[in-house]
């Protein structure tokens, strides 16, 4: 059989522990007394839980504009940081291919003319007598064959203007050469037009170069409004639901707006993006930038205190409140975060009009433990 001893010492610091463990936790916390309390009123509002997150600016739309085909560059009108609508000539070019499907649409466009007009002779001859009919099927072979050719010859270039986003239709091209000439409409389209307003954000060619196809002369972002990819755990994404989003960096903020969808995990970071948009006027938020996330919960009913009439003890939150006949004891809360103007929101525990001890409540709550811990030490 093992036997302990104890010295008088350790006797005496075991039973003061062992007193302190059976104590109710009125006799430790709640300390009963007629001193004259520093206080505060209890005050009925609301609150909203806040959290935080870090966010990834993403451009709503991007692009790298390039020709479709060989050309040389002869102007180029936007340099990075320039902001551009949709529809704006961002650089002139001279694509030889362009300019040789021009041509021949308008060549074949000249031949079908005239062979309808020789038609038309053709018939008004034979009426007279004076050509056979066998003349007359030979040009409208001929008419057919060159109304052929043009239209494969437009189909050709109206292929081109669509690699170029040009909208365009025969009928108004053939206006346009009939009144300014070949050369005056090849200069309109020999434009390179902005897809989308935004803003150009990097130059990737030079004046006068010559381009392969499809090398890259300008980027483009669209920033005037963006989405704003929020990155939170998993437990975090039921509060993320409702309430309000905003975004803010050293200098600047706004609002968030939620878009529909269903959040995305990410792998590399084990969190889970939730987008939103954010109107962007200034531009000042760019692509792949790096902004604070903040959201606010629905507002829900609190009792405000001051920061310091709250106290944490094994695990608890606690206020010391004193009673109509002066006495103060120990009162166990449910508290929120401080909402930076010195207050604190308690969710439970507390009514409106509760005097709150604000001024030794720490003190109070642990004066009687100190005592004994003085004693065993």
């Amino acid at each position: 059989m093992t036997h302990v001893f104890f010295s008088n010492k350790s006797r005496v610091s075991f039973l003061a522990v062992l007193f302190l463990c059976l104590l109710p936790l009125s006799a430790i916390a709640g300390p009963k007394t007629d001193e004259n309390f520093v206080t505060t009123k209890v005050v009925a509002g609301t609150w909203q839980r806040t959290q935080t997150a870090f966010a990834n600016v993403k451009a709503r739309q991007q692009a790298v504009i390039g020709l479709p085909f060989s050309a040389r560059i002869t102007v180029l009108m936007a340099e990075p940081g320039a902001r551009v609508k949709k529809g704006d000539v961002l650089a002139n070019f001279d694509a030889p291919q362009l300019r040789q499907h021009l041509a021949l649409w308008h060549q074949k466009r000249i031949e079908f003319s005239l062979a309808t007009k020789r038609l038309q002779v053709l018939r008004q001859s034979e009426k007279s007598h004076t050509v056979t009919r066998r003349e007359v099927t030979l040009g409208e072979i001929a008419v057919a064959q060159a109304e052929g050719e043009a239209r494969m010859a437009w189909e050709t270039l109206a292929s081109d203007l669509d690699l170029l986003n040009i909208v365009a239709n025969a009928k108004d091209l053939e206006q346009k050469m009939a009144k300014a000439g070949v050369g005056s409409l090849m200069a309109e389209l020999g434009q390179l037009r902005a897809p989308f307003s935004g803003l150009v954000t990097k130059r990737w060619s030079a004046i006068g170069e010559q381009l392969a196809s499809n090398k890259p002369i300008l980027e483009l972002e669209a920033l005037d409004r963006v989405y704003v990819d929020v990155g939170v755990t998993e437990a975090q994404l039921a509060f993320w639901k409702n309430g309000e989003t905003s975004w803010k960096t050293d200098h600047q903020s706004g609002a968030l707006k939620a878009l529909d969808g269903v959040p995305l995990y990410d792998q590399d970071s084990g969190l889970w993006q939730i987008r939103f948009e954010a109107e962007n006027p200034e531009l000042s938020l760019r692509d792949n930038a790096w902004v604070e996330a903040q959201h606010k919960g629905e507002p829900q009913s609190v009792y405000w205190v001051p920061a310091s009439a709250i106290v944490a003890r094994n695990g608890k939150t606690w206020c010391i409140v004193q009673a109509k006949d002066g006495k103060a004891g120990a009162v166990s809360v449910r508290a929120g975060s401080a909402d930076g103007k010195g207050r604190i929101p308690v969710l439970s525990g507390l009514k409106e009009g509760d005097l709150v001890v604000t001024q030794g409540a720490y003190e109070l709550l642990y004066r009687d433990i100190k005592e004994l811990i003085r004693f065993v030490d």
